[in-house]
This record gives structure tokens, sequence and C-alpha cells, in this order.
């Protein structure tokens, strides 16, 4: 048996029927030459058999019904046909009935008397391309290690096929059968680096806190002080999906010439965006939205759970002019690391409770929208890979990170950088966020504004 962390259980706590705690990919494929007409059938049946080598994939919850009693445990009456689902769109399988599709199944959880994934083969695209979707519940694995497992899957050999004799991580890290006096040493070890962390954690708020009282616009911010916004309210269980492409060789130049780093250009045009949407729907607030950041904090080996933090930077949606909006965000993010670098693993991780158990008990009691919100809206970016990858000989033409809301913060951008093309996925609530569709529009309007900028320099 192995325990759940504080952070998984909690991931497990505030997940209800309208706001599933999932993340997932949606990758498009193409099969290769000559593929037999039952490829896909085969490769339906090989994912069926994932759980014998991705360990997390063969895991259940010991207690579904109590998270925080709950430990992960072998699962013990696995059923591929419970895992991997496959169809066909209807013809001519456009983009767009395949979006519809994706978010019909993202909006549903998953099942917790089972291993908490499922992949969905899809098949109809044209061009004779397919989808697959794969979804694994947030307390199983976070966001880089979901990414990391689906990676290991593919190869950059068009040849290669799934391996089913090597397990793709240690079962090491999945048990945790110790002495007494090995516990006794671990909560000994765990008082004295939350003792320590106090000061630092002390010291890192009272900086913010200066900030805020000296009207410093370029610092990392406080949690619950982000304006209330369309994005931070309490959620229907109806999810918009969509997703759009950057060119990375060309965000990576910007990033150059800015002084910046592909992440500080992402969030510029980001905040772009959300202007653009804001005042289009005359919703826009005078001071700039703030967004998370998650933050791993695992090192190297460490097992597939989560230990993460936030950065709380601006999106600068209040300034109007996209490059200076992104001098300010370049600013602003090294100096939101300069203050995370500053404090051990321990105190982030408490930055990060001081975030979230606030978050969690207002969704859980009905109470989002009573206070202001911790944040407006989460953006990460996971690097993926830089040459072509395989999945039993098809080749990987896009991946799409599509990942969590909830209530009080219903807005979720992920970019997953891949083969030369930067693929952003958003998820969004329709019924709270009018025409939220239109945000990619937005955000390639944004882009091609700062790149003209850019080039004027």
């Amino acid at each position: 048996m192995d325990r759940l962390s504080t952070q998984d259980a909690g991931f497990l706590r505030i997940e209800t029927p309208r706001c599933p705690f999932h993340v997932a990919a949606l990758m498009l494929l193409s099969p290769p030459e000559g593929a037999p007409r039952n490829f896909l059938r085969q490769l339906a049946r090989d994912c069926g058999r994932l759980n014998e080598i991705l360990p997390a994939f063969n895991r259940q919850l010991s207690r579904p019904e109590d998270p925080s009693a709950s430990a992960w445990v072998e699962a013990t009456h696995y059923r591929p046909e419970n895992h991997v689902l496959h169809y066909a769109l209807p013809q001519p399988g456009r983009m767009q009935d395949l979006l519809q599709l994706v978010t019909r199944v993202h909006e549903r959880p998953l099942d917790r008397n089972r291993p908490l994934w499922e992949l969905h083969i899809i098949e109809g695209l044209p061009g004779g391309r397919f989808a697959l979707y794969c979804k694994t519940h947030h307390a199983l694995v976070d966001g880089i290690g979901a990414m990391r497992m689906i990676q290991s899957l593919f190869s950059t050999d068009p040849e290669a096929r799934i391996d089913f004799r090597h397990v793709r991580r240690d079962r090491r890290h999945q048990h945790s059968h110790h002495s007494l006096f090995e516990q006794l040493g671990r909560v000994a070890s765990s008082t004295w680096q939350q003792y320590r962390a106090l000061p630092q954690l002390s010291r890192l708020l009272v900086h913010m806190g200066k900030d805020v009282l000296a009207g410093n616009t370029e610092a990392m911010r406080l949690p619950f002080t982000a304006p209330r916004s369309v994005f931070n309210t309490e959620l229907e269980a109806r999810r918009s999906l969509t997703i759009c492409d950057l060119p990375l060789r060309t965000v990576r130049r910007m990033a150059h010439q800015s002084g910046g780093t592909i992440n500080d250009v992402l969030l510029a045009i980001c905040g772009g965006a959300l202007q653009r949407y804001l005042a289009a729907q005359n919703a826009l607030p005078k001071s700039s939205l703030i967004v998370g950041m998650p933050v791993s904090l695992k090192a190297k080996g460490e097992g597939d759970g989560n230990r993460l933090s936030y950065i709380l930077s601006p999106f600068f949606t209040n300034e109007a002019d996209d490059y200076k909006r992104l001098q300010r965000v370049i600013r602003t993010t090294r100096a939101a690391k300069r203050e995370m670098a500053a404090i051990s693993v321990t105190a982030a991780e408490d930055f990060y409770a001081l975030l979230m158990l606030p978050a969690v008990l207002l969704t859980v009691t009905g109470n989002a929208e009573r206070v202001r919100p911790a944040i407006n809206a989460i953006f990460s970016n996971v690097p993926g890979a830089k040459t072509p990858l395989y999945l039993n000989g098809a080749h990987l033409d896009a991946l799409y990170p599509l990942s969590i809301i909830t209530h009080g913060m219903g807005l979720n951008i992920t970019v997953v950088s891949h083969a030369g093309k930067l693929c952003v996925g958003i998820a969004s609530c329709p019924e709270r966020q009018a025409d939220i569709e239109a945000l990619p529009k937005h955000m390639l309007a944004s882009y091609h504004v700062l790149r003209r900028q850019m080039a004027g320099q």
C-alpha cells in the first residue's frame, strides 16, 4: 500500500460531478504507410495492456469513498474494456466534431472504483488520421508526469512497437513498507523541515505584502488579491475545449530578442488574448488578472504523485501595448523566480497549501464566489518532444494538453511543445464565459501583433 499525499488526497476531495479533477491529452496521429485494416483494433488491444508496463495504470484507491484514509493498491479486477474505448466520428470527420466528442468525454469524472485512467481511440479524421484522448486523475499523476508517461509509449523509430517486456517506472516508488523506526525518523525529519520552512514562508509573504503596500505592480502577487472576473464563479458541468498552434521557432526568437523566456512570451500572448476577449464581453477588470503557474518540486527519480507549488503573476491585462506587456511580464517572472529560489521545497509546498487549502474549503462549502479569487486562471507550459514520435508506426502530428478547471478557477491554458510547434489547449466553462470559443482567435491576434511590434524594434 502507498498512502496518498496531502496534495493527492486534496485533489480527490475537491472533485465534484460538475468539476472532475483529471488531466488529459488529445493526440492527432497519421497511420503508418500500408497499415493493415485492423491496425486500430490491434492498437486498442495493445493499449488495453498498458497496466502491465505503466504501474500507475494498475493501481486503484483502497477506500474510494474516503480519500483521507485511502491508499494506492494494486488493481485486483482490471478489465481493459473499462479503460480503452474505440469508436469513429461521423463523416466527413471534422475537427469540430472531434472536439465536441472529446469535450463530452472530458466532462465525465473517472470511476473511483477502478484505476483512474481512460484512453479513447477515435478514427474517422480526413486522410485516414485518428485521435487518441487519454485522461488520468490528477491524484494519480501530475501534468508533467502524465505527459512523460504518454511520451514513454512513443518511439523515435517508426518501426518500433509498444514493448511489454519492461515496466516503464521503478516499482520501488509505489510501496511504503517501512519499519517503525524508519517511520518515526521520517516524521521527525518532516517536523524539522516544517520548523525551518516557517521563517522562509513568512519572509516571502512579508516581501509580497510590502510590494502591495508600495504599489509595485511588477511583483509576485499575494493569494486572494485577484480581481473578480467571469472566470471565477461557480461552474456548471459543461466544458469548452479549444486548441490552437503557435510556431516554436518564432516564439523562441521573440524570447531571445526580448531577453525573456518562451514562457514569458506565451504569458504575454495569453494576457493580450484575455484582454481582447474580456474587452469584447465588456467584462475587463480595471486591475490585471492574476495567473497561477504550477511549478513541479519533485526531485529526479521521485514517483508519480504530486509535489507542486505556484508562482503568482499578473497577466497585465490592464496594459494596452503588447510589447510593453511582455517587458512587464519578464521583469515580474524574474522577480518571482528569485523569491521562490530563496526558499526551500518545504516552504514552497507550504505556500501552495496557503493558496489551495482555502480554495478547497470554499469550493466544498459552496462559497467560492464569496471572497476575492485566489487567482483568475491557471497557465502551464510543459516541454515536449523535439523530434518526431511514433506509436506502433503511427506518426504523432500534434499533442494538445487539456487540464482542470474548478469552482472559482474556471480557465486553464496549457501549452506543450512538440516537434517545432507549441500546441495550446484551453479548458473553460461556456455556461459562465460567453463566446469563450473565440479565445484561440484572440491568442493568434495577440501573437501576430506582438511579433509585428518586435520586428519593428
